[in-house]
């Protein structure tokens, strides 16, 4: 997971996640990578960072829909 320009750690960029969400895709930072390979789908080959955040991003997403945001 790359860090976006301005990005500040800690803090979420709701309006601009949910324009990805809305488009129909996941933020490309919110897909953990290694070796330039996405591996988003296999979590045994994430860090523990990876999955942690993966996990964190599932559960705003899960929010988004509850709220009917997406």
């Amino acid at each position: 997971m790359d860090p976006r320009a301005n990005a500040v750690p800690g803090r979420v960029d709701v309006d601009h996640e949910l324009t990805y969400l809305r488009a129909g895709s996941d933020p490309p930072w919110e897909r953990p990578h290694r070796d330039g390979v996405d591996i988003t789908d296999q979590p045994d080959l994430q860090t523990p960072y990876q999955r942690q955040r993966r996990a964190e991003y599932l559960s705003r997403v899960d929010g988004y829909r509850e709220r009917g945001l997406i």
